[in-house]
């Protein structure tokens, strides 16, 4: 399988990117905010997932964009979980000095679970937003 890399391709990976990111970004920032880690993390993991999707999917089958927004939302948030400092790491006798601070969105304290809810939607919006754009 050969993967065509196009302008469309890069502009649509790139929106998605930062649609997402700044999505969390925002969300965030109007919490207690989270550490460059955290930040750079998602960066990578949206620009890779993106690309994923632009070169090999790219379908406009809602339901399937679901699904790998899905994927992405798993894999960012147990990625950060299981790495981060208060996550799996501990379990190999790493700990941190200071614990993580709590995802807080205007006051309100959330779980692990609507992270990861999060994460499928902002990406999910994302994809939909770059389609939407370059039609």
């Amino acid at each position: 399988m050969r993967v065509k890399i196009t302008k469309e391709v890069i502009y649509k990976v790139l929106i998605t990117t930062a649609v997402f990111w700044v999505l969390d970004f925002l969300i965030h920032f109007t919490g207690v905010g989270e550490t460059n880690y955290y930040y750079s993390l998602k960066l990578f993991n949206a620009l890779i997932f993106s690309f994923i999707w632009f070169t090999v999917f790219d379908i406009k089958n809602s339901f399937k964009k679901f699904l790998f927004s899905i994927v992405l939302g798993t894999w960012i948030s147990l990625s950060y979980l299981i790495s981060s400092y208060s996550g799996l790491v501990q379990f190999f006798g790493i700990y941190a000095y200071t614990s993580p601070p709590p995802f807080v969105i205007f006051g309100m304290v959330l779980t692990p679970f609507l992270w990861w809810v999060f994460h499928i939607v902002a990406f999910y919006v994302g994809l939909e937003v770059s389609r939407i754009i370059k039609k």
